[in-house]
């Protein structure tokens, strides 16, 4: 990603969630995390940082990432190596501003730190995986039932984000996808997108919004980019063996996004 970024000469790197890496044992998981923080995030961001000087990297977690770890990466945004997105607002240049959300609805898995109910009336994932939170010092295993309870919904979390000074000049980086789109299918073809994310794009109608979670979805859906109304919706997709990445102008997104594998248009190469 870093040395596309070079290639492109880019102005800003958006990654917006499941940052960090989950497939050693989950005893560890924490802990191969930090170190993936402090021992290559660190050091690759000076360096990009040294190859493209006023560059931003934004960045944020998703539901796949130990929230415990987050005063590392706070640490790192105090270097002005990135500058982290999860319910925060920035100018993004040309006018345009970047706000962030990184919680999902509630998956099958175990890491329920980023997880909350979609909206009162949403259907809950079954739970398959003992649940389980990272506090201060560890993390614990709880009850996801009580855990959805002692939070708001997304559909209310997402009513206190930062307001934007022009819903048309705002891209929203929001780690799960909206409900029936192009970028929530799983696998077996269920959509299980967020129904609260759909609703505030429809009303919201922003300039571009960015999502992930849903690794599969563009292979899947045969398109890694989809339209909400005036909207343009991204999911690049993820596996582990190459680069997904969307490359764009911010002035001209439609006519501009280039993906690292299927390029102008997923629907031509499949």
């Amino acid at each position: 990603m870093f040395r596309l970024a070079v290639n492109w000469q880019a102005e800003a790197i958006i990654i917006g969630g499941d940052l960090l890496p989950k497939h050693g044992a989950f005893s560890t998981s924490v802990e191969d995390q930090r170190d993936f923080i402090n021992h290559f995030m660190k050091p690759k961001l000076e360096e990009i940082h040294g190859k493209l000087p006023g560059m931003e990297v934004y960045a944020m977690m998703g539901n796949d990432d130990w929230l415990i770890n987050m005063p590392y990466l706070e640490e790192l945004q105090s270097y002005g190596l990135l500058r982290l997105l999860h319910n925060r607002k920035y100018r993004l240049g040309k006018g345009f501003e970047i706000i962030g959300y990184g919680n999902v609805p509630p998956t099958p898995f175990s890491i329920k730190d980023s997880e909350r109910i979609d909206t009162a009336d949403a259907p809950v994932e079954p739970q398959h995986f003992a649940s389980y939170v990272s506090g201060d010092k560890d993390i614990r295993q709880i009850d996801s039932a009580t855990h959805f309870s002692r939070h708001n919904t997304m559909e209310e979390e997402l009513a206190k984000l930062p307001v934007p000074e022009s819903y048309k000049k705002t891209v929203y980086v929001m780690h799960a996808p909206p409900f029936q789109t192009n970028l929530d299918v799983l696998y077996d073809g269920r959509p299980v997108g967020s129904r609260a994310i759909r609703q505030f794009i429809e009303k919201t109608q922003p300039y571009l919004t960015l999502h992930g979670h849903i690794h599969e979805a563009p292979s899947r859906s045969g398109s890694y980019r989809d339209k909400i109304g005036h909207t343009v919706c991204i999911n690049p997709g993820q596996t582990t063996d190459e680069l997904h990445a969307v490359m764009f102008k911010l002035e001209d997104v439609l006519n501009t996004m280039n993906h690292t594998i299927f390029g102008s248009d997923l629907e031509s190469v499949i």
